[in-house]
């Protein structure tokens, strides 16, 4: 493998990995699972759908009709709309137990990709340099860049996967504390603005 591209693969692993935490593994097993059910056409979730249409359909209804005076028409939909509710509940749960077990497996597998490519890289070539450095630039600190194997007057894998991850980390906790929405203040209302005057 090339030394610039060695550089290059792990600056943009530690890149990867720098956004995806801070983005969060939950949020984008999250936009995965969403994409999956319209993609694939998850058939519980459009009974979910369907079923809350529905209830709220017949809720509306419900409340037009009058418990005392039609009473069987009312206790018919009230019937109705019991079982239905129970439905909905039941299609709720076994939705809630698909997604769960598909993001966890999802947050398992990018976790896996991420850091299990990182450590195999890390062991695959960790007596490869980097790349070099000028021996007079950097002295007192050629032994520690080429730690644990690579050459004297190298710069290790290790050492530029953690300087890389370093960076790429910062950047992305900048970029999050600029992109964070600024809470505005409350608009004065007349009467506190009078009072302040």
């Amino acid at each position: 493998m090339a030394l610039c591209s060695l550089a290059v693969l792990i600056f943009v692993l530690e890149l990867v990995s720098a956004i995806l935490d801070s983005i969060g593994f939950g949020a984008v097993a999250s936009v995965l699972w969403e994409t999956y059910c319209k993609a694939v056409g998850n058939q519980k979730a459009a009974e979910r759908v369907a079923l809350k249409d529905e209830i709220i359909l017949l809720r509306r209804d419900l409340r037009a009709v009058s418990s005392v005076d039609e009473f069987a028409k009312w206790a018919k939909m009230r019937r109705r709309l019991d079982a239905m509710s129970a439905k909905f509940e039941r299609v709720s749960s076994d939705l809630a137990i698909e997604r769960t077990a598909f993001e966890l497996y999802v947050n398992l597998v990018l976790r896996v990709l991420v850091y299990g490519s990182r450590t195999v890289l890390n062991i695959y070539n960790y007596r490869t340099p980097v790349f070099y450095v000028p021996a007079n630039w950097f002295y007192p600190a050629l032994w520690f860049l080429s730690l644990p194997t690579a050459p004297m007057g190298s710069v290790s894998v290790a050492v530029w996967s953690f300087a890389c991850n370093r960076v790429c980390k910062r950047g992305a906790a900048i970029y999050n504390r600029v992109l964070k929405p600024v809470a505005t203040a409350p608009l004065a209302t007349p009467a506190s603005a009078m009072l302040a005057l």
